[in-house]
């Protein structure tokens, strides 16, 4: 009787990007002593200097042709 080696098997390419998510998400966590509001008063204060739209949903929208 032959014994067969585990062969893991390669992880789906969706394990990968998770796995960086959550990576970025302990590392800011880390940088902040894991405090959240901390981590959400930091967050706010980089949105205000970014070049980048920031979506407010906790407001309805009043643009037009969003849909």
């Amino acid at each position: 009787m032959s014994q067969k080696k585990d062969c893991p098997l390669p992880s789906p390419p969706g394990d990968l990007v998770l796995r960086e998510v959550w990576r970025a998400k302990d590392s800011l966590s880390a940088a902040c002593d894991h405090d959240l509001d901390r981590l959400f008063a930091e967050t706010r204060e980089r949105e205000k200097h970014s070049a980048h739209r920031v979506v407010n949903l906790s407001k309805p929208s009043t643009e037009t042709g969003d849909r």
